[in-house]
């Protein structure tokens, strides 16, 4: 059955599933219908909902209804739209409450090391004899980080004077986090090996992860993530076996 024409390109509703993913949309497209599936029964009061409005409104710096009407616009929607799109986000937000809220303590202490966030220093060169060299200018204050990274450090550390973060350090190399883990601030590390480069770090400041909103936020994003990533990926996996005998024509 004919779904739609497009410049003289007729497209088959059965030819949607594939023109999905051939874009790259299915992924996202299956994720709304899975999370819909699991907040259908989930009601937001009025009180939570105009919340939640508020502060997407906030969030996008839309101050007035003229700021409002310019945003829809330019994201091609209208106001019916985006009040069905912040209902869904908000169950969704109620959804990982009601499933996590109770496990992020838990989670936070068996994961706050790798939530605990670094800044460091990093110069990264291909030889040896380079990163020795180097060392020794460090270690003897001949040289600074941002001197020799800035004119030598061949990653993007180069752009901004050899400096890291802060950043999570599960979210580092683990060579290097495990180096950071141990190390107090402005302990050197003697060069070493990763990943095929050769690598002097240096702690400049630790910033150990604290308990609060904004950290159990972020603790309920990546268990979500987790969970609605196995809902998904075999629906999707099964729609594109499903689709191997059913490829879309070019027009």
């Amino acid at each position: 059955m004919k779904w739609i024409d497009i410049n003289n390109w007729s497209i088959d509703v059965n030819d949607v599933p594939s023109l999905l993913d051939r874009y790259n949309i299915l992924p996202n497209f299956i994720r709304s219908l899975v999370e819909t599936s699991f907040t259908k029964d989930i009601k937001p009061s009025k009180d939570e909902q105009l919340k939640f409005y508020n502060q997407f409104l906030a969030a996008q710096s839309i101050n007035n209804k003229n700021d409002l009407e310019k945003w829809l616009k330019y994201k091609a929607l209208d106001e019916q739209r985006i009040t069905l799109m912040l209902v869904h986000q908000l169950k969704v937000e109620k959804l990982k409450s009601k499933m996590f809220e109770k496990k992020v303590d838990q989670i936070f202490l068996k994961d706050k090391e790798s939530l605990d966030k670094v800044t460091y220093s990093l110069l990264r060169v291909e030889t040896k004899q380079e990163a020795e060299e180097f060392y020794l200018q460090l270690e003897d204050d001949e040289a600074s980080f941002a001197e020799l990274s800035s004119k030598y450090s061949k990653g993007i550390e180069k752009n901004f004077n050899g400096l890291i973060g802060p950043i999570s350090l599960g979210e580092t190399n683990p060579e290097i986090a495990e180096r950071l883990r141990i190390s107090k601030s402005g302990q050197l590390w003697q060069p070493f090996l990763s990943q095929g480069w050769w690598i002097i770090i240096r702690l400049e400041k630790n910033f150990p992860a604290v308990l609060d909103d904004k950290m159990r936020v972020k603790i309920k994003d990546m268990m979500y993530e987790k969970w609605i990533n196995k809902q998904i990926f075999p629906l999707i996996n099964k729609l594109r076996e499903n689709s191997k005998d059913n490829k879309v024509k070019d027009k």
